[in-house]
Formats: structure tokens, sequence, C-alpha cells
């Protein structure tokens, strides 16, 4: 059996996706002759804990290191939570050099260097993590395998502004992507834009989407208030407020009382959408549950809603769990970053993608499901993405690392 450390930021306690794939990478490696090393931090701030994440790899050996990145050190003054502020975000960019996550690079490297393994797999964001990888590669002489989870250069979340910050991005980008010798991203989008900047790459760049765990799911009773859920992040690449907006004309214009629509939102919520969410009657705000409870949660409703604002580079990363919970799916914007569900919807799951700012065509698709719930009609789909479960994509993970050389 091979060695394969995976160096992440992101794992339990933390919940979210940045933890989630690298648990189910982990949890199925065994079964295809791998053993999982996980190299991750010490405890830090963070929005979204889930302790209950972390049971599916107790028995994974984990190193935790130090570091000196800014969710460590409000950890360690006394912080437990961390809700992102608005004014923080100027101070993010200043210190977004390649990230904010720089000083666990020097603890990472020092303690990774001693750990006995054949294979090094780096999951980013946070892309300093990337570097890490780079020059423990360098240093012990092993395969480095990458593993975007997002665009680096095309980061979404946290653009990269100013010459200086895209060339040195672009600068070590370009360093990596020649170093490694397998590069797995979670999207197509990506890995297009990687081989147009680098073609010499192509033929060791391959995409393995974020899946779902037939574990996870279980059949759920409906509620009988006509119910719907999203389920992820609310912020502002994912506004709800159109969305919220047809639901409120629904109400006022009668046509749906608010006593007979329940609407969930499970998930970090930002604080400027959370007070306005806080005030509708209709509107139950979980907050981050725990993974399995979340996905309970989730498929416990009528329909589901996913709001995306455009950019090809924000692919929501539950696309395969909601088209997993056979529940319709309404796509509040339309986006390539979506195109999972755009085929799933052309091969006849039931699902409808409508412009960001279309709220009558919303409010008629709403309507016209909820007709439908009067009548006791159950409108469910079965995902057409068999092989997209979490094993079958750890074992395509696992073969592609079997084939490189040396």
């Amino acid at each position: 059996m091979k060695k394969l450390l995976i160096l992440t930021y992101y794992w339990p306690p933390l919940g979210g996706p940045g933890s989630l794939r690298p648990v189910k990478f982990a949890k199925y490696l065994p079964d295809f002759d791998f053993e999982p090393i996980i190299l991750t931090r010490k405890d830090i701030a963070y929005h979204s804990i889930d302790e209950e994440l972390g049971k599916q790899v107790e028995n994974v050996r984990t190193i935790r290191t130090e570091s000196l990145d800014p969710a460590r050190l409000f950890h360690l003054l006394g912080m437990r939570i961390y809700r992102p502020k608005p004014w923080q975000t100027p101070v993010k960019q200043v210190m977004n050099f390649p990230d904010h996550k720089i000083l666990w690079l020097p603890f990472a490297f020092d303690v990774a260097r001693k750990i006995d393994f054949d294979y090094i797999f780096v999951t980013a964001p946070p892309f300093s993590a990337f570097i890490t990888g780079y020059y423990l590669a360098k240093t012990v002489a092993k395969p480095l395998i990458l593993d975007f989870r997002d665009a680096w250069l095309e980061f979404p979340f946290l653009p990269y502004q100013g010459k200086m910050k895209k060339a040195y991005v672009s600068y070590w980008e370009e360093k990596i992507i020649n170093a490694a010798s397998l590069i797995i991203v979670v999207d197509d989008n990506i890995r297009q834009t990687l081989i147009a900047k680098y073609p010499r790459a192509q033929e060791k760049i391959f995409v393995i989407p974020n899946g779902y765990d037939t574990d996870d799911f279980a059949i759920s009773e409906k509620p009988r208030t006509f119910t719907l859920s999203y389920l992820g992040t609310i912020r502002e690449e994912r506004n709800p407020a159109n969305f919220l907006k047809a639901i409120k004309q629904l109400i006022t214009e009668k046509r749906i009382s608010n006593l007979d629509i329940k609407l969930k939102f499970i998930g970090h919520i930002e604080d400027k959408y959370l007070r306005e969410i806080s005030k509708l009657p209709f509107a139950v705000v979980f907050g981050h549950l725990p993974y399995t409870q979340a996905i309970k949660e989730f498929s416990s409703s009528h329909l589901s809603i996913m709001i995306t604002t455009g950019s090809k580079y924000f692919f929501p990363s539950r696309q395969n769990e909601y088209l997993a919970s056979g529940l319709p799916i309404l796509v509040c914007g339309r986006s390539k970053g979506v195109h999972l569900l755009d085929q799933a919807f052309e091969q006849g799951y039931p699902g409808w993608i409508l412009e960001y700012d279309d709220i009558q065509g919303i409010k008629e698709k709403i309507l016209e499901l909820y007709s439908e719930f009067k009548k006791d009609n159950t409108v469910k789909g079965i995902t057409p993405y068999k092989q997209y479960t979490r094993q079958n994509l750890t074992k395509k993970l696992a073969e592609l690392i079997w084939r490189i050389k040396g």
C-alpha cells in the first residue's frame, strides 16, 4: 500500500466543502491501496464547525502543525467562531499575496519533510499550500499532485488586484503547473483555462468533480408545508435578493399563503443577508449543520433552490448533492458554472435555470410546483451522474496516481 500525504488547510473539525472533499478522498483511498496521511493546521477560528464529519476518517493518521495565519492567531486569542465582516475585505486584499494563509507554509514544510510518504497531494485554496507542496516535492523528490478546488489566478471570491499581485500569482501558477506530475481540477472550466495558458500541461490535467456519497442520503419524510431549501453559503455572488423578492410578491399577491410555505437556509449566511432573511416569517435559518444532518434537512423539502450571479468560475460545489437528493431544482442565475445541472436537466432531471433578474419567471415556476404540491403530486428526479459517487471519484484519483511514472 502506497502512502499519500494529503496537505489540506481545511479539515475537521472545520466543516464546509473545503474539508468535505479531502475527507471523502481519505475515506475511500484505502479501498484502492493508498494509505492517506493528513497534514493540516491546528485549530483556527472559523464560521463552520462539524465535529461529526471527522468521524468518517477517525482512523486516518492526522498530523496538525502550528501556523501564524490570522485565523490561527484569532483562535489563540480566544476566538472560536469567526464571522466575516465587510470592513475586513480590504484588509484581506492587502494580505492576498498570494493569500493570508501563507504563514502556514514554514510550519507545514518543516513537519512534512520528516514524514515517510510516496506521493504529495495538495488541495487548494489556500493556494499558498501549492507553494508548500512545490518546495516539499523538490526537497524530498516525490511526485507532486495538485487539486484545484477553485481557479487560482481567476479566483472569484477574492480577486487579485494590481499588476504586481497578478504577475506574482502567474509566476507561481506556471511554476507549480510545470513541477506537478498530476493536476486535478474540480470543474472543466478550470481545466480549459489552465490548458489555454499552459498547453504543454494538457495531458496531465484531469477533472474530478465534487460528488455525492450514497451513505449520506436517506429517505426523508416530506413536510406538510410547501418547503423550499437552499444548501450552501449565502454571500455576494449568491445574493438571494431577487429570489426573495419573488417569494414576497407571491405572498403579497395572495397566490401563496405565508402559512403554507417555508424557506430553509442551510449553511453559513453573511451578516448583511442574514439580517434580511431573519425578518421573513416564512424563512428558517439553520446556519451551519453537521454534514449528514444538513443533507437530511435539505432532502426533507419539495423544491431545492440554487443561486448564482453568473461568473463561470462560481461553480457551486453542491451540484451533485442537489441531484442526488432527487429534489426538483430551481437555479436563479444563468452561468457556465452550473453546467453539470444544465446537462442533467437536458437529460430529463426536473430542473430549470432562469436569469438572475427574472423575478416573474421565478414566481411562475414556484407557483407551478406549488400547484403540484397541492395536488399531492411529488416531483422527483434521478441523478444521471451515477459515476460521480465519492467512491467512484476516489477510484479515478487512485488510478491516475498509479499512472505517474518514477
